[in-house]
């Protein structure tokens, strides 16, 4: 151990510096300090920020922070937070009862090399078990290093929560700041992203390396130094996309299985005696209560998990009588069962994906779904058919050339737009089944944009260029039999109705009602109204309060009521009559669509605050706040439902919520990465079937089990 340097602090609140926790050489992690306690006389370790870091007032508010919440963390393996320094110090602390322990460096330098394999087993193993308990209640850790991880004679014991949040906001320049061991930093983290669970797999991967090897260095060359038993398991944990890194509860089955039973995987005896050595240099001065230890793993299992237990041995009995009474105990992980499928089925814990699928470059719409059954997804290459149950590529064509975006129709086929026509092609075979020319703009009125389909009948906006060069344009909606090749109605479409391709129509049972385009010079949305059968004009209404900029923020609920998102209010307007219904306030704006299912309307806002209210009264049967910090005052806010209606998801810049739908309680958070993700997004809903939410982020399709 270091001498303590002389410029540093040698108190720090009720506690006196006396000695150094850190292994000499380099650092990036955080300071960890052996220090005395005035009030009890016992030895604890501090944590304080790393030098460089130490003067920036926004790294102290947020290291503080994390240090807070790190006493969240429950399960013993990581180090009990004691106290937290006050917001008025001028250096923040955290600190932990946790002494004595050796920092993983210190640990190699005793035992004078890499540690025994059976020693890393038990250290990743319990530590994974750890991960998977934090992560099923919604906290990442963001600081897994070998410094922060602490050997003590009964397990490990990790410090550092939070350490790469409080170290960089989102953006490039998380990836190089100090505060954590760069090595174990994530390659999405550097990047600019925010820590993630498989974040954590990733720095508990590279931490065993070191472990494993006493390498910093996780490339695959340095891998190849590794135990062969340990060496495909940690190149998963390191994959370079998130997505391909096995979930920690995977991780420390693993790692057990691969254990004979009679192999009990011992604390070496030189690192014991450097425990020793370190509880004899700084003795408590009062006696020392018992120390918190791991959750009662070591007595009775749990309901419904397994008998099975790691165990590594503790001191030998000389060491033992150095550390007292508690001192020889053994590391234990208790089993997680005989190897069955990680579900959802524990709250706080999201599912593991079904299936992902790389669409090899970026989406241009929503994928569309056909009963449960098919995935239609069009990207910049190709369009594609996905089977919704297995991921796996039903057909693919890179020749439609589609010029707007696709339309299902109900027998089972697509419209496909292009420049001059519009094929109808076939969702089982993608071969097109029909060519319909009649809207080229040469002879007759061009088609610019499909409003939307019922069965085999669908509906398109046209123009018509006037002649004589007056640049005039005559715009309709038809209405068109795509089996039959035939157009049913043609209605012409007012001036305050005409858009540009990005009109959004809405669908009633009897109705097309067409929003208007601000052209109008009234301060209200209106709406016109056509007959579906015939294309008859039922009527034009404007809604008062109602906004032209927010017409894609509304639908159509059970009632006969259109809902709509203006600025901070939520409202419910009488389709027929047009008058307002009911408000409601939100805290923020609401800029995605509202969901909807039974009586129940689902809208999230730009604060993180999902709402949901009772169609028929506009009472808020609740309202739940996102659980991820903010990193800004605004936040994207969207909204989905399950197909049975059970799941609420809350979308925003940090994460998917997965909430339950009768009360809005948290079933799982998610923030799924994959290669071609945007940075610090966690993706996006774009579809529900029965059993399945799908999720996009970037160029990778995930579907997850709901329900």
């Amino acid at each position: 151990m270091e001498p303590q340097r002389p410029a540093e602090p040698t108190r720090l609140g009720p506690y006196r510096i006396i000695g150094t926790l850190d292994a000499g050489g380099r650092a990036d992690d955080a300071r960890r300090r052996i220090a005395r306690d005035d009030r009890t006389g016992r030895t604890a370790v501090l944590m304080l920020p790393h030098e460089t870091l130490a003067d920036d007032p926004g790294y102290r508010v947020r290291f503080r922070s994390e240090g807070e919440n790190s006493r969240r963390l429950t399960g013993g393996w990581a180090a009990p937070v004691i106290d937290v320094a006050g917001p008025d110090t001028d250096l923040p602390w955290v600190a932990y009862a946790c002494f004595p322990a050796l920092p993983l460096p210190a640990a190699l330098a005793a035992y004078d090399g890499p540690l025994p394999e059976p020693t890393v087993r038990a250290l990743g193993a319990v530590l994974a078990h750890a991960l998977a308990n934090w992560h099923a209640g919604g906290l990442v850790h963001a600081g897994i290093s070998p410094r922060a991880t602490l050997l003590m004679a009964d397990g490990p014991r990790l410090t550092g929560y939070g350490l790469a949040r409080a170290a960089a906001l989102n953006g490039p320049g998380r990836g190089a700041s100090l505060g954590v061991d760069a090595f174990t930093l994530p390659p999405e983290q550097r990047a600019g992203e925010r820590p993630s669970p498989a974040g954590d797999v990733y720095a508990l991967g590279a931490m065993l390396c070191y472990a494993a090897t006493g390498r910093r260095d996780v490339a695959e060359g340095a891998r190849a130094a590794l135990p062969e038993r340990l060496r495909e398991l940690l190149a998963r944990c390191l994959a370079q996309d998130p997505g391909q890194r096995p979930r920690p509860g995977t991780v420390a089955r693993e790692l057990r299985a691969a254990s004979a039973p009679e192999a009990v995987g011992r604390l070496p005896d030189a690192v014991a005696m450097a425990l020793a050595r370190q509880a004899a240099a700084y003795p408590a001065q009062a006696p020392m209560a018992a120390q918190a230890r791991p959750e009662e793993a070591a007595a009775t299992p749990a309901p419904g998990r397994s008998r099975r237990a790691v165990v590594v041995g503790g001191l030998s009995g000389a060491v033992g009588l150095a550390l007292g009474a508690g001192g020889v105990a053994g590391w234990r992980a208790v089993g997680e069962g005989t190897g069955r499928r990680e579900t959802s089925a524990r709250r706080g814990l999201a599912p593991a994906p079904l299936w992902r699928h790389d669409l090899g470059s970026e989406p241009q719409q929503t994928p569309l779904l056909w009963r449960g059954k098919t995935a239609l997804v069009w990207t910049t290459d190709s369009v594609s058919a996905l089977n919704l149950r297995t991921g796996e590529t039903i057909w693919s064509r890179d020749k439609l050339y589609p010029m707007s975006a696709l339309t299902l129709l109900g027998n089972g086929t697509f419209v496909s737009p292009d420049t001059s026509a519009f094929s109808v092609v076939s969702l089982a075979t993608g071969r097109i089944k029909g060519v319909e020319r009649r809207y080229d703009g040469v002879e007759g009125p061009a088609i610019y944009q499909f409003l939307g389909a019922d069965k085999d009948i669908c509906w398109f906006l046209t123009r018509t260029y006037t002649s004589g060069g007056t640049g005039t344009e005559d715009h309709a909606v038809v209405c068109y039999d795509s089996v039959r090749r035939k157009e049913i109605w043609r209605a012409p479409l007012p001036a305050p109705y005409q858009g540009d391709g990005d009109t959004t129509a809405l669908l009633l049972s009897t109705m097309l009602l067409l929003p208007s385009q601000g052209d109008d010079g009234g301060d209200a949305s209106s709406y016109l109204a056509l007959d579906r059968r015939g294309g008859r004009k039922l009527w034009t209404r404007k809604f008062a309060g109602m906004k032209d900029e927010s017409a894609k923020q509304r639908l159509v609920a059970p009632g006969d009521l259109l809902v709509s998102c203006d600025e901070h209010m939520l409202r419910g307007y009488h389709v027929a009559g047009g008058e307002e219904r009911w408000r409601v306030a939100t805290k923020g704006r609401v800029s995605g669509t509202p969901a909807a299912h039974g009586q129940t309307v689902y809208a999230t806002d730009s604060r993180a605050t999902t709402y949901a209210v009772d169609v028929r009264s506009g009472s808020t049967r609740w309202r739940r706040h996102s659980a991820a910090p903010l990193e800004s005052s605004w936040t994207r806010g969207e909204t989905a439902v399950s197909h049975s209606g059970a799941t609420v998801f809350q979308v925003t810049d940090a994460e998917i919520e997965a909430l339950d739908a009768a009360d809005g309680s948290l079933r799982w958070r998610s923030a799924l990465a994959g290669k071609g993700q945007q940075a610090a997004v966690p993706g996006q809903i774009v579809g529900v079937a029965p059993g399945i939410v799908l999720v996009l982020n970037g160029t990778i399709l995930y579907a997850l089990p709901v329900d």
